[in-house]
């Protein structure tokens, strides 16, 4: 019986209509004309929850080093993935294994760890990439390997996760093919859009605590190359190169783009002057197609968009691509590449009048990110009381240093996030036996343990209140990107104003996804599913926020995990790496006072 309920199941699959009408067959293949297709009897109507392909092994090698670059034509030192930034393309298909061996060649004292932005990393949260939560940091010098299979599909990113490290350049493009919801015809690939310091990142999160205003970023790039105004005569770090990112698209021709915000501040405005595009996935979530002509993305987001070269050319050939801050227009030079229909005319593109875009910073809602997929939320189990809110806010600690004054910490719970990396909740769980009075105030979790399938529910507030502070103090609003590991979070609600019972939660296949931006001064209404048992991080993926503490750990199913370790035949190897992390970081670290100040992420 249960095989004749798979065949059925798959004969379904098969003959269920393609998001833009066309009908789909086990036969066909992924083609211009077919996108929809994949292969092996999978479409994109299959169930990457239910249902993988078969796939191969890839592998890849990650150097981390630092290095002089000039994205922008300034120099800086980086931190980078194999001497270039951003890092190597890393890509698969849908159902492959990934192996991916991280070299830590740092002479800085850093350790490092790398997470695979989305992956849920079913069953293998030592993957996840996060120290002080899933692993103890790679030492200097020393080497580790990522392995998992890519059970989703669609645009990312990797980056690292250790403390500010990403804001340097740590990170790089990653990309599982699989089907698509609309047409195209040739892929122009990841997009990686960021936001760019010329100081290194571990100077400017002293900024942050103090002031308490993030610094403000020096320019935009857009795949490695932007466009920063200075004069090599008077200037020994101005390079004096102007190198935008510049693609040449043929007319008539559709173009998939993963459009991937890997910056460290700022939620962006992002359009194509004189050009719409169709919308087709937003993170690793396939949705039914709609088209637009501007769309905001947070830190951490990626939308799969397709771009036809139809463009009016009443001004020219060469048009503008533009990522403005959603919350101040002005505050940088919101160009940061070219689309050119002839390759050979190089001049400037005309700048049209702004005034059709809606400007502001809200994510795509509801009638727009449909999953192709549905999915139906659960009853919740859990309590949600408005104790239980976890109320983004910013308050006053006092300052070691200098007892008259403050430094500004962020938190989502009751007390900003500071982890230890030799004692990461992992090792607590499965080497200490999971004794709950291991976890200090500082990385106190959410325990979840539910049954595999019950589903809960968290309501995200921000309260910009600065605590502890006579007089009061205004504080810059934000647009908060929450990121959760280990899960898609599934928005029930979201919006300005205060959260209150009247807010009625879309239970019926809502937006899904791995980062939501919770509002000015608004909320944010999430749920998941339990069936992923790990230490879950989530937190702001604004850096500056999370490094500031704006994070918290959920504990899913912890009497499972070290079973799971124990199983994987992962845990002496994860012993003693922490084991020489500990060694490290006491022998090196603490004598060359290259202590940890941050949060840790």
């Amino acid at each position: 019986m249960a095989l004749l309920r798979r065949l059925i199941q798959l004969l379904a699959l098969c003959h269920v209509g393609f998001a833009t009408k066309p009908k789909a067959n086990c036969s066909c293949t992924n083609s211009p004309q077919h996108r929809d297709c994949w292969r092996q009897g999978f479409n994109i109507h299959s169930d990457p929850d239910k249902v993988i392909p078969k796939g191969r092994l890839r592998e890849y090698e990650l150097t981390v080093t630092q290095e002089w670059i000039a994205p922008d034509g300034y120099l800086v030192k980086g931190t980078v993935f194999n001497g270039q930034y951003p890092g190597p393309l890393i890509e698969a298909d849908w159902g492959d294994t990934l192996r991916i061996t991280v070299h830590n060649n740092l002479t800085n004292f850093n350790g490092t760890g790398v997470h695979w932005h989305g992956i849920r990393q079913s069953e293998t949260v030592w993957l996840d990439g996060v120290p002080g939560v899933t692993q103890c940091p790679s030492k200097p010098g020393s080497s580790q390997t990522y392995e998992f299979r890519a059970m989703q599909y669609g645009t990312s990113w990797y980056h690292s996760h250790f403390s500010l490290q990403y804001s340097n350049g740590l990170y790089g493009p990653l990309v599982i093919h699989g089907p698509s919801s609309a047409n195209w015809d040739v892929d122009l690939g990841p997009w990686l859009l960021s936001d760019w310091y010329h100081d290194d990142a571990f100077k400017l999160y002293y900024y942050e605590i103090f002031t308490p205003r993030a610094a403000i970023p020096n320019s935009m790039v857009l795949n490695g190359k932007g466009l920063y105004d200075c004069d090599p005569k008077n200037d020994t770090r101005c390079t004096g190169k102007k190198d935008f990112f510049e693609v040449t698209l043929e007319r008539g021709t559709k173009y998939k783009i993963g459009l991937t915000h890997t910056g460290t501040l700022l939620t962006e405005t992002f359009w194509i002057d004189g050009h719409n595009f169709t919308v087709i996935s937003n993170d690793f979530v396939a949705i039914e197609p709609y088209v637009t002509d501007v769309i905001n993305i947070g830190i951490g987001q990626r939308y799969e968009i397709i771009v036809e070269a139809n463009a009016s050319l009443e001004n020219g050939p060469n048009f503008w691509i533009h990522a403005q801050y959603c919350n101040e227009p002005d505050i940088l030079d919101h160009r940061v590449g070219i689309v050119r229909y002839d390759a050979k005319n190089k001049s400037d593109p005309y700048t049209p009048p702004r005034a059709h875009l809606k400007y502001g910073c809200a994510d795509p809602g509801p009638n727009e990110l449909v999953p192709v997929v549905p999915m139906q939320v659960g009853r919740r189990v859990n309590n949600m009381e408005p104790s239980e809110y976890l109320k983004i806010g910013l308050q006053g600690w006092p300052n070691a240093s200098d007892p008259n004054s403050l430094i500004h910490k962020w938190v989502l719970r009751h007390t900003p996030m500071y982890l230890d990396w030799r004692e990461p909740s992992l090792k607590k769980l499965a080497l200490n036996s999971g004794n709950e009075s291991l976890f200090t105030p500082e990385t106190e979790p959410i325990y979840l343990d539910y049954e595999t399938g019950e589903w809960v529910y968290f309501v995200i507030t921000s309260n910009y209140t600065l605590e502890g502070v006579d007089p009061p103090r205004t504080i810059p609003q934000s647009v908060h990107p929450m990121h959760l590991h280990g899960h898609d979070l599934l928005v029930l609600a979201q919006g300005q104003g205060p959260f209150t019972e009247d807010v009625v939660p879309k239970l019926d296949n809502p937006p899904r996804r791995d980062v939501a931006n919770c509002p000015i001064d608004g909320y944010l209404w999430i749920a998941f599913r339990i069936d992923n048992p790990g230490a879950w991080l989530m937190h702001c993926h604004i850096a500056w926020h999370a490094s500031d503490g704006l994070s918290i750990q959920f504990l899913e199913q912890p009497g499972k995990i070290k079973g799971l370790m124990e199983k994987a035949g992962v845990l002496p190897e994860f012993s003693r790496r922490c084991e020489e992390w500990t060694e490290w970081y006491e022998n090196n670290n603490m004598v060359h006072e290259a202590e940890q100040d941050d949060s840790g992420i």
